[in-house]
């Protein structure tokens, strides 16, 4: 059942932000370390794009380290401007590129949702079948989300990251190789976090969307054998039993090829004659591996690397980058089920473990969150979670006036509240994954004699 007024609440979440950007004035968003990070801030583009203007490589120095291609597209915006908003024009477009997202978002949880109820009905358990769009809540959730809003009025490239992964996962649920392919190169390029998005994406395009664990069926179909249920209610029930298919991964491998071919080419094309790829790869890439701009952010790492002894930062990176690796094959194993919320786990985990976090990243794994207010029905915890975030999100640019303007504070005061940030994003990975585990097991007791 589809949420009514859908549509008049998420033309309203659209309004808003265009009154924000045309009629808000500056906000001062853009300056924000919160909402900009030094991959994300349009100031830094610009710098890039003047640089580029001048027959110089983007790269020179230490102030642009994103894409040749946003260059591209945004550069020439960042030369227009108006009086009450720096970079209107670039904010606009950031609008319209939140509303796709959306939009894939509820495609996306229409998708997981038939697929969801089909296998509950194979199972026999039509009184789990719930009739709450969750492809509705969740793009209402990423529309009118105040991290989003800020973001985008502030005018910084993470909406574009947020809907490259959100493209990756919904040609991955809709098994369109392509388009799922699209957006891996393009999120993997954009920012370099989304290449452990694989494992998700070749366990969509392989066993399609989430379904309950394989042993449940398994235990429905040895139910039905020793029972009186009909030949064709067997069949059926062994036909939902989500089996791998290769085809689609083949497929997805070749464009993955060809799609990094095609956006390697167009670096280079863009590059030419004012830089390399092997300067792109060390000003993006390793500038991201190695956290050399300590610059305040709603992370924990610059904190940690300004204290830290020399002798032990390269140490240190090591254990910080392969932090999130390690992660990934322990929850894939016991996930592998249900890839769409393997994905949205890995989402979560890099916003909480990357080197340059924003609210951006936030408010995209919340608004995958809402994919799953079915099966995350149960889930504790979520009122201190709510108040949390809210918490942190007022505390956050207090403690920086305290500690950069007022002089009164220090950075311990504005490491605190990332700190604190962090510890509720690890309560909420733990808890999410707690409550479909626990999802799953009542599904397995139910079909249980």
């Amino acid at each position: 059942m589809a949420i009514r007024h859908y549509w008049s609440m998420a033309a309203a979440a659209v309004v808003f932000r265009l009154v924000l950007v045309l009629f808000g004035g500056d906000l001062h968003l853009a300056s924000r370390p919160e909402v900009s990070t030094p991959l994300t801030s349009i100031r830094r583009l610009a710098e890039g794009y003047w640089l580029k203007q001048a027959s110089m490589s983007p790269y020179s120095g230490s102030m642009y380290h994103g894409s040749p291609l946003l260059l591209s597209v945004l550069g020439p915006l960042t030369k227009k401007r108006s009086i009450g908003h720096a970079h209107i024009y670039c904010s606009l477009i950031f609008v319209a590129v939140d509303f796709i997202a959306a939009m894939l978002i509820r495609a996306t949880g229409h998708s997981l949702q038939m697929a969801r109820n089909r296998s509950l009905k194979s199972l026999e358990l039509t009184e789990a079948v719930v009739n709450i769009s969750a492809g509705d809540i969740a793009s209402l959730i990423y529309l009118w989300n105040p991290w989003a809003i800020v973001t985008c009025v502030g005018s910084c490239t993470s909406p574009i990251e947020n809907l490259m992964v959100v493209i990756m996962i919904y040609g991955a649920c809709s098994r369109l190789a392509p388009l799922a392919a699209f957006g891996y190169v393009m999120a993997t390029h954009l920012s370099l976090y989304p290449a452990i998005l694989i494992v998700p994406i070749i366990l969509l395009l392989g066993f399609g969307p989430d379904t309950p664990p394989t042993k449940v069926f398994h235990l429905k179909f040895s139910r039905a054998r020793k029972s009186d249920i009909l030949d064709d209610d067997k069949s059926t029930i062994s036909r939902d039993v989500p089996h791998f298919s290769w085809k689609p991964v083949f497929h997805f491998i070749l464009w993955l090829l060809f799609w990094s071919c095609y956006v390697l080419l167009l670096s280079n094309i863009i590059l030419n004659k004012v830089g390399s790829l092997q300067e792109m790869f060390i000003k993006t890439y390793g500038f991201v591996l190695t956290v050399t701009d300590l610059s305040p952010n709603i992370g924990v790492l610059w904190y940690f690397f300004a204290e830290v002894f020399d002798i032990f930062r390269s140490f240190f990176l090591i254990v910080f980058n392969m932090n999130i690796l390690f992660m990934v094959l322990p929850l894939a194993i016991r996930l592998k089920h249900r890839p769409c919320f393997l994905a949205f786990v890995y989402t979560s985990i890099v916003a909480m473990l990357k080197s340059y976090p924003s609210v951006g990243d936030s408010a995209l794994y919340l608004g995958l969150l809402g994919l799953f207010a079915n099966e995350l029905a149960e889930m504790q915890f979520t009122f201190f979670l709510f108040f949390g975030y809210i918490g942190v999100s007022l505390l956050s640019p207090v403690m920086h006036n305290l500690w950069i303007w007022r002089g009164t504070g220090n950075a311990n005061f504005y490491f605190a509240t990332g700190l604190a940030y962090t510890c509720l994003q690890t309560v909420l990975i733990v808890e999410s994954v707690s409550s479909m585990i626990k999802h799953d097991r009542k599904l397995r007791l139910l079909v249980t004699p």
